[in-house]
């Protein structure tokens, strides 16, 4: 019997969310040390931030919409 495959969630971004943080300069990306638990980091031109947030290997993209949707809604209204 062949093994069942797990699927993850498929995760869509939020288009107007991406295109104002591409426009505005944020990078977005996993870092890992361990290549288990993954962290998301951030950087806008020379500033840089590491979230608290731990991920695992099938949810990390969900923390990268996450957070390309917390700045897009906080900066969106400045």
């Amino acid at each position: 019997m062949p093994r069942k495959k797990r699927k993850s969630p498929i995760v869509l971004l939020n288009q107007d969310a991406l295109k104002y943080c591409f426009k505005e300069g944020y990078k977005i990306y996993p870092v890992t040390e361990d290549n288990v638990t993954y962290h998301i980091e951030m950087t806008l031109g020379h500033q840089k931030a590491k979230l608290a947030e731990a991920y695992s290997m099938t949810s990390i993209h969900k923390g990268i919409a996450d957070t390309y949707l917390r700045i897009y809604n906080k900066r969106k209204t400045k």
